[in-house]
């Protein structure tokens, strides 16, 4: 992975976590600790899913960015897939987390890259 792919990587994984954040009401902090609360783990599970989905991070490297094991990410991204599948209500809460990382990146592109044109 190149320098430039890795660093649009690092952004969309913030993005992700922020997008969490604005959605769930849950700090980054606690997307990105290590308590366990029931909320916070919800959100830091959608987080992982999110980010393996948006970038081209291996999943050792996602677990790392969360300061977790690789097979986290797989177990939380099976976990977050089931609850989309069986639960309307979790799917509309995801859906409103794409929606928001969507926003958020669309406002971060053109300022990124006239920040690298110049």
């Amino acid at each position: 992975m190149n320098k430039k792919q890795h660093t649009n990587d690092y952004v969309r994984f913030m993005t992700v976590v922020q997008a969490v954040s604005s959605v769930t009401g849950i700090k980054r902090e606690h997307i990105l600790g290590k308590r366990r609360l029931r909320r916070y783990a919800d959100a830091r599970q959608m987080a992982m899913f999110l980010t393996r989905q948006s970038t081209k991070l291996t999943v050792q490297r996602i677990g790392k960015l969360f300061d977790r094991d690789h097979s986290t990410v797989v177990h939380a991204s099976n976990c977050v897939q089931s609850l989309i599948d069986i639960s309307g209500s979790y799917k509309d809460e995801f859906n409103e987390i794409v929606n928001e990382y969507d926003r958020l990146m669309k406002d971060l592109q053109p300022d990124a890259i006239g920040v690298i044109a110049e």
